[in-house]
């Protein structure tokens, strides 16, 4: 738990997700902006990309987290962090499995 909680200095496994996911992310997000509505493809495009920014999103909040927070209160913002994690990531799902998925609903929003 404690390598969740502080992200950005679990190791060198959890910088080696970092830049995979990084990369990830970079490809994925281009594919599924031009993916057709409703695909399987994109369905799936978009379950992964419902992982992957909040875990980017994670790991980049503790760098920041870890920069410019006091040591006295680190461990309770660490905390915070990881249960908006949870949330972004509950979140994202239940858009997903329930709604229109991430693309469509970034789409939505362009055309009005």
């Amino acid at each position: 738990m404690d390598k969740i909680l502080r992200a950005d200095a679990a190791g060198p496994a959890f910088q080696r997700l970092a830049e995979a996911n990084h990369a990830f992310l970079a490809g994925a997000v281009p594919l599924a902006a031009l993916s057709p509505k409703d695909t399987t493809f994109g369905k799936a495009v978009d379950l992964a990309l419902g992982v992957a920014i909040p875990v980017h999103s994670h790991i980049a909040i503790n760098s920041v987290l870890s920069d410019y927070v006091p040591k006295s209160v680190l461990g309770v913002t660490r905390w915070g962090a990881l249960a908006t994690t949870g949330i972004a990531l509950a979140g994202l799902l239940k858009l997903n499995l329930q709604g229109p998925g991430i693309t469509e609903t970034v789409k939505q929003l362009w055309r009005k």
